[in-house]
């Protein structure tokens, strides 16, 4: 995809996204580099898994997930990090908003390494969203071995010296951070490739996650011609089932996990399978529907401010008639397009409430995000908000309890907008 577009996007998600982004940037442009060692002294808080079997620790996985739950993804692993002699790391203090990321990494891991004696083992770092974006800062300053960024994309100009996995589901609305095509730079970098798999914004299938370590493992070796020579063949298998996409990855991960001594041949049936006709032809098909879809991003976000509750209901009627069809392109992009509107209509409302802007259309918006999310716990925690401040708190209570039933356990945003006895009387 032309970089201009990602550019676009970039700048249509700044005004959107959420607050961890803003702290994060801020946070990189002082470039402090702290040594690892030069750490603070607040108890470290983290989840750990080290296999029985284990007796000298290869590596930690440092797990960073945006709403302080490693849990949801380490307890998935463990299997994988008795394999690999590795072990787990979930950070808890790690959320979205915060600024101080750095220095959390830095201390749990050191409080690792000092309470497990051994050399010092390799580092990686998995991240989802918000928590993927402060690990590719945090590797901008820092010694680490590789990084996975789930559900977030890498900025362009990025060129780690260590093996990078981009991951993340084509309905995901931050797939297009991550897609890249058979001209882009990326397709050919040995150290760095991008999975994807048909899924929303969530943290990825475990399958998926192995098979990201395994390239950076792999990498780091100089590459695996079991793996290679089995995605040459798998490469063959899916174009001749017509699946274009999947057909040129394989090929990519054919190339990428080559040993150096086939890279040469590797690259001539590479460049041999982006020369047929239905791959370019692919390509430049998702090319026209990308460019389609960031101009939709920019109509539909300006239009929350100007067009009235009707037009909206058949607007995302609309989106998810087209979010059904067979054709894959097309679907999975005006799923994206739903997924970011509800992103848009959720910063907006934090905006309203907060008095950072437009609080006029605070029940408009509200209208919009229940049309988009009506299952998400912030809606009903925007709705308690809402009542308390309007002096209703028997509506406050239910729509509050709904939203911890939802799943909403977000502390310190409680704390901005109720008072301490109301949130630990219905905690």
């Amino acid at each position: 995809m032309r970089y201009y577009h990602f550019i676009l996007l970039i700048l249509l998600a700044v005004t959107t996204l959420l607050s961890c982004d803003d702290n994060v940037k801020q946070s990189t442009k002082q470039k402090q580099i702290v040594d690892i060692k030069e750490t603070p002294k607040p108890e470290a808080k983290y989840s750990l898994y080290i296999s029985e079997n284990t007796t000298e620790i290869e590596g930690v996985i440092l797990i960073l997930d945006p709403h302080s739950k490693p849990e949801l993804v380490l307890d998935s692993l463990h299997s994988f990090a008795d394999s690999a002699n590795v072990v787990l790391l979930g950070l808890k203090d790690i959320r979205n908003g915060i600024s101080d990321y750095d220095a959390i990494i830095n201390r749990d891991l050191n409080h690792f390494l000092e309470n497990h004696k051994s050399s010092r083992p390799k580092v990686y770092l998995l991240g989802f969203s918000g928590g993927a974006r402060m690990a590719e800062f945090y590797a901008r300053n820092h010694r680490i071995d590789g990084i996975i960024m789930c559900g977030a994309g890498m900025q362009r100009n990025s060129q780690f010296p260590f093996p990078t996995v981009l991951l993340s589901g084509t309905k995901d609305f931050n797939f297009i951070e991550q897609y890249y095509d058979s001209k882009h730079p990326f397709a050919l970098n040995k150290n760095i490739i991008a999975f994807h798999y048909r899924g929303i914004h969530a943290w990825p299938p475990i399958s998926k996650i192995r098979l990201a370590f395994d390239f950076i493992i792999n990498r780091q070796v100089g590459g695996n011609t079991q793996i290679s020579d089995f995605q040459l063949k798998q490469s063959k298998i899916n174009l001749d089932n017509r699946k274009y996409f999947e057909a040129f990855k394989s090929m990519e991960m054919a190339y990428k996990f080559a040993s150096h001594a086939n890279t040469e041949a590797m690259l001539a049936k590479y460049n041999a399978l982006n020369k047929k006709y239905m791959i370019k032809l692919y390509f430049d098909r998702t090319e026209l529907y990308l460019e389609e879809e960031v101009k939709r991003y920019h109509v539909l976000t300006g239009s929350m401010d100007k067009q009235d509750y009707q037009w909206w209901v058949n607007q995302i009627k609309y989106i998810e008639h087209k979010s059904k069809k067979r054709d894959v392109i097309s679907a999975d992009s005006y799923a994206r397009t739903k997924a970011y509107l509800g992103i848009v209509a959720y910063s907006k409302i934090t905006k309203a409430i907060s008095g950072q802007q437009n609080g006029k259309n605070l029940h408009h918006y509200m209208l919009i995000y229940e049309l988009l999310e009506p299952e998400s716990p912030y809606l009903f925690f925007f709705r308690a908000v809402i009542n308390y401040r309007n002096a209703d708190e028997e509506s406050a209570i239910a729509n509050y309890k709904k939203a911890k039933e939802l799943g909403f356990d977000d502390l310190a945003i409680s704390k901005k907008y109720f008072s301490q006895e109301f949130i630990n009387t219905h905690q």
